[in-house]
């Protein structure tokens, strides 16, 4: 078996278009990204401290998934609700791909923690 995949997002919101970025997630973004095959589960959450608003939590069957075909598809053809988010509205992003390696727990907690490591530079 291989090992199931994550992809992390850790993003801010524009100010003011809290609404907007929670509609988006919600009644788009969401649903499209766990209609790609091999998508199994996704989760936003928000930051209740630290840099980032928001996180966004994907299970994958493995990373392999995240390069697959009908996932770059969606990433090259954004619908227009998606292009209005990313140009106005999504700020700061950073996301990355990783293996998960190991489980503890179910995972209905409603709250996660995340650590991000900058370079001093």
């Amino acid at each position: 078996m291989t090992e199931q995949g994550i992809l992390a997002i850790w993003n801010d919101v524009r100010a003011g278009h809290e609404a907007e970025f929670d509609a988006w997630f919600q009644s788009e973004h969401l649903l499209e990204r766990l209609a790609v095959p091999g998508f199994l589960f996704g989760r936003r959450h928000e930051a209740i401290s630290g840099s980032a608003g928001q996180f966004n939590f994907y299970l994958v069957e493995s990373p392999a998934v995240l390069t697959s075909k009908p996932y770059l598809e969606r990433l090259d053809n954004p619908t227009p609700m998606t292009k209005q988010i990313m140009t106005n509205v999504f700020l700061n992003m950073n996301r990355t791909v990783c293996h998960r390696t190991l489980r503890r727990g179910a995972f209905r907690g409603a709250y996660a923690v995340t650590t991000r490591w900058t370079p001093r530079l």
